[in-house]
């Protein structure tokens, strides 16, 4: 598998469904094809919270998980599978052809996962200024140092709980004030409690699938 994409996956499902999908700081090309209808190719957007999808009676999706950071040329692959009628199979072989990424940027990303402190405490980490590091990741990536700091914290929390563990602790481990800013938190990227997500299975495999963080 290429080292921009981290998973190759695929879900079928034969009755329609809600399902919440929640940010994980990576777009996906997917392909969803429905009964006997003509596949239809997209790419997913980079979620700032999560959202409630509509899944069809009958459909396949398969889906190649961009890594975080990566830039995808989508209107140039999506045109490139259509004239070529692509399958799935085949597009693994060629997609890295269409995905961008800067090892400066992968390098900044990976000190913000691993940062539970500060933006300025990256940008010393990195030997650049602040405004050089939220230039280089605003540019990339569309989105702030804060939003992938805030991102990678709240997905190591949630990862992080047991319906044995102190949510006291998880608050403090993971750098939130107290836990009622945790509280907040969750509901502010994921739409639920700390309680409600561990009563949520279908966000906990998410959780444990691969994302940033």
């Amino acid at each position: 598998m290429s080292s921009n994409l981290i998973s190759i996956w695929n879900a079928t499902f034969d009755v329609g469904m809600s399902s919440i999908v929640i940010p994980d700081g990576c777009r996906d090309l997917i392909v969803k094809t429905v009964g006997n209808e003509k596949p239809d190719w997209f790419v997913s957007p980079l979620f700032d919270q999560s959202k409630l999808v509509q899944i069809e009676d009958n459909s396949t999706y398969s889906g190649f998980r961009l890594s975080p950071g990566a830039e995808l040329r989508e209107g140039e692959i999506l045109s490139y599978i259509k004239r070529k009628k692509l399958h799935a199979d085949e597009v693994k072989e060629i997609i890295d052809d269409f995905i961008i990424i800067e090892n400066s940027v992968k390098e900044a990303l990976g000190c913000l996962a691993c940062e539970l402190g500060s933006v300025k405490q990256v940008s010393v980490q990195l030997g650049v200024s602040v405004r050089t590091l939220q230039r280089l990741i605003l540019n990339k990536t569309k989105r702030t140092p804060g939003y992938w700091l805030q991102l990678a914290r709240i997905r190591k929390a949630a990862k992080n709980l047991s319906p044995a563990a102190d949510l006291i602790d998880v608050a403090e481990k993971y750098g939130f004030s107290d836990q009622s800013h945790m509280n907040r938190e969750f509901q502010r990227w994921f739409g639920l409690t700390p309680l409600q997500l561990l009563n949520t299975s279908s966000v906990i495999r998410q959780l444990n699938g691969k994302g940033y963080g």
